[in-house]
């Protein structure tokens, strides 16, 4: 009897070591397939103004530091609209990138747009050490016009206000891909794939009759 459990035993062992190594294959098979696709850029919602249209403008509004600040429209340079919420912990984690890229990328304006009360705004703004290099402002008409049901949510627009690349961005990269819809004209991967299968779906079909009898 005592043989018999210490074979078993043995046998579970193996199986669970066996299965644990297929665990760690595959996740390294998953990780080499991210790193070929690359990050897929912001993703868009159906929800709003669409990519290459001009997004809504605004004038008259106040940031933190109680300057002027102006939403879409024409103007010198690209603005970057990053939807936020001080209570939105993703947010908060994306806030030391977004100061680095405001700090580096001085033909990009950044505005963090806020839909909250005053001491939700006050309390978030006190640990978030943003200082010159971007406008935080409070502005829930802002997000509404532009549809934004969730955030952290991104809209890059042009020097003429359009609409050049949006989406969620959960990860710095989506961020970023931003900024690589504005100078390439993409929108994201995610865009060219709706496209292709929307010119797949478009194209006629050729049916060959064959002539029976």
């Amino acid at each position: 009897m005592t043989a018999f459990l210490l074979t078993a035993v043995t046998v579970l062992t193996l199986a669970v070591a066996f299965l644990f190594l297929m665990n760690l294959a595959l996740a390294r098979e998953i990780g080499r397939v991210q790193v070929r696709l690359g990050p897929l850029g912001a993703r868009m919602m159906d929800s709003g103004p669409k990519v290459a249209e001009s997004g809504p403008s605004f004038q008259g509004l106040t940031d933190h530091r109680g300057r002027d600040v102006s939403v879409g429209g024409h103007r010198a340079k690209p603005q970057l609209l990053m939807f936020t919420g001080p209570k939105c912990s993703t947010c908060k984690g994306l806030l030391p990138g977004i100061k680095a890229m405001a700090r580096a990328e001085k033909d990009l304006e950044v505005v963090l747009v806020s839909d909250g009360s005053p001491e939700e705004h006050a309390a978030f703004l006190a640990g978030s050490g943003i200082t010159d290099e971007l406008s935080y402002v409070d502005a829930r008409d802002v997000g509404i016009a532009y549809q934004v049901g969730t955030t952290p949510y991104g809209v890059i627009l042009d020097e003429h206000g359009k609409i050049r690349g949006k989406g969620l961005c959960n990860h710095m990269a989506q961020v970023e891909s931003l900024l690589n819809a504005l100078e390439t004209g993409t929108p994201s991967l995610q865009h060219l794939h709706e496209q292709s299968r929307a010119r797949a779906a478009s194209r006629p079909v050729d049916i060959e009759l064959t002539r029976v009898g």
